[in-house]
């Protein structure tokens, strides 16, 4: 535009010189020059352009590496920062940790040494204390009394136990011998059964053989029937051969009177048969009696002699047990009587020493009463001449004697008042060490205050784990109803637990 106002101005002025023709080519060769220099002003546009955009693109990918590497920093960092704070807190919660168990280690410690402290300090007074000692003494001498009072109620039950498995031994030998004598009886009810039976065979067997004999006495009579009608028969048949046949009848006759007397003597030998079968049978009926005779009268020996040898080891062993009883009875009696007369030396000895102790304490109180009045009498003593010899000894050091009234006065006054000043401080020391005396004395009798309350505690601990011998406690361990009343809560508390365990299981 700047070009265009100045070629018009120039061609304005050159107008009378130039011509139209030399200004359109000047106008289009300014034209020209203004399009290139467009167009080179557009180019160095684009290209600045693109140097731009090249650099904005660069400057953009600088930018996103560098927050790129800026956030890797950063987290890095962060990391970092974040383990040396984790660090720091571990070592931290570490030796707070530490310290925590340093202190609970301090603290059990301390508790167990003051456990241990206590458990020593108790230990000794029961060592130490003529009370407890005693105690303990008479609760183990309680505990001895159960044992043998146990020991002599399981004795009874064993006697007992003993008696009636003596009483079952009985009923059971007297059954065995009862089922013995029924099984002896059955077994002699079958053999008598079985002889029955026996001789029901034996009789039958007989009643067969006299049956068959009286068969062949049958036979024999039918046989001689036969035999005489044969002969008969032949008399009558052969009447007229009497003289030619008569030989032959002879024979006939011979041979059945031969063969008679065969069925005879047969018949007689079977009789004697018989009948020594029946001998045989009877003498064997007579061993068998008597044989069960011996066994009844050796098993009634036995018997016998087993109850005697029984009652025999009964006897004895009663004997024994008596004796034993007795025995035990008159050793649990002097053991009584020696512990009682132990036990009465022992509360005689205490009393005799609580009676010295007091009067050894009152004999020491007494004597600290006087050599307080001793001492405060001579310290009173000791202040006037204190008092005296100050004064004197200002009198002599500031010689009162030659001065005048006014300043001995004055003199005298102020002495006074040092040797007051002096006093008071003896008396204040006095005082302090009658105070720290006083104090000591209070923390003695606190002392003993605590003792005693340390030993009725172990007194209270000795006496709930004896609460189950109160029935065999020795006279003089229960001192008032205080501490019946004690035992019996114990006891009551102690049934109490259990019924409460019995319902939890």
């Amino acid at each position: 535009m700047s070009a265009c106002d100045c070629t018009c101005h120039d061609g304005g002025t050159r107008a009378p010189k130039r011509g139209h023709l030399a200004r359109a080519v000047e106008q289009r060769e300014a034209a020209r020059r203004i399009a290139e220099a467009a167009k080179s002003e557009i180019n160095r546009y684009f290209n600045d352009q693109k140097v731009y955009d090249t650099v904005a693109a660069n400057a953009v990918k600088d930018d996103f590496k560098r927050k790129g590497r800026e956030f890797k920093e950063r987290a890095s960092e962060a990391q970092m920062l974040e383990s040396l704070y984790q660090s720091e807190r571990q070592k931290t919660l570490n030796a707070i940790r530490a310290e925590e168990e340093e202190r609970i280690a301090v603290a059990m410690a301390r508790k167990q040494q003051e456990k241990d402290r206590s458990e020593r300090e108790v230990q000794r007074l029961r060592e130490q204390s003529d009370e407890l000692r005693s105690l303990a003494e008479k609760i183990r001498v309680a505990r001895v009394n159960k044992e043998r009072s146990d020991q002599l109620v399981e004795k009874k039950i064993i006697g007992e136990q003993q008696q009636e498995y003596d009483r079952a031994f009985n009923q059971f030998v007297a059954g065995a011998a009862a089922e013995a004598e029924a099984q002896e009886q059955e077994n002699q009810a079958k053999r008598r059964e079985a002889n029955v039976r026996a001789r029901m065979v034996l009789e039958e067997q007989m009643q067969e053989k006299a049956e068959a004999a009286r068969l062949a006495e049958l036979e024999a009579v039918r046989e001689r029937a036969m035999i005489d009608e044969v002969v008969r028969r032949i008399m009558e048949e052969d009447a007229a051969e009497m003289a030619t046949k008569r030989q032959r009848q002879e024979e006939t006759k011979d041979f059945i009177s031969h063969f008679l007397e065969q069925q005879d003597e047969l018949r007689r030998k079977e009789r004697e048969a018989a009948a020594a079968e029946d001998k045989k049978i009877q003498e064997y009926w007579q061993s068998v009696r008597e044989r069960e005779r011996e066994e009844a009268e050796r098993k009634a020996m036995r018997k016998e002699i087993a109850d005697r040898m029984y009652e025999k080891v009964k006897r004895e062993m009663e004997a024994e047990m008596a004796r034993r009883e007795e025995e035990e009875e008159l050793i649990n009696m002097l053991r009584q009587e020696e512990l009682e007369a132990k036990r009465r030396q022992e509360d005689e000895d205490r009393k005799r020493k609580a009676e010295e102790s007091k009067e050894e304490m009152r004999r020491a109180n007494e004597y600290q009463m006087k050599l307080k009045e001793e001492r405060e009498a001579a310290f009173r003593a000791e202040e006037e001449a204190f008092r005296q010899r100050m004064l004197a000894k200002f009198a002599e050091d500031e010689k009162l004697e030659q001065m005048n009234a006014q300043k001995r006065r004055m003199r005298m006054a102020e002495h006074a008042r040092e040797v007051q000043r002096l006093i008071d401080e003896k008396r204040q020391a006095f005082e302090a060490a009658k105070a720290r005396e006083e104090a000591e004395d209070a923390a003695k009798r606190s002392e003993d205050d605590r003792v005693r309350g340390l030993v009725e505690e172990e007194r209270k601990k000795l006496l709930r784990e004896a609460a189950e011998l109160k029935d065999f406690l020795p006279r003089g361990v229960l001192r008032d109803q205080a501490d019946v009343d004690f035992i019996s809560n114990v006891l009551e508390e102690m049934a109490l637990n259990r019924a409460k365990a019995t319902q939890g299981r």
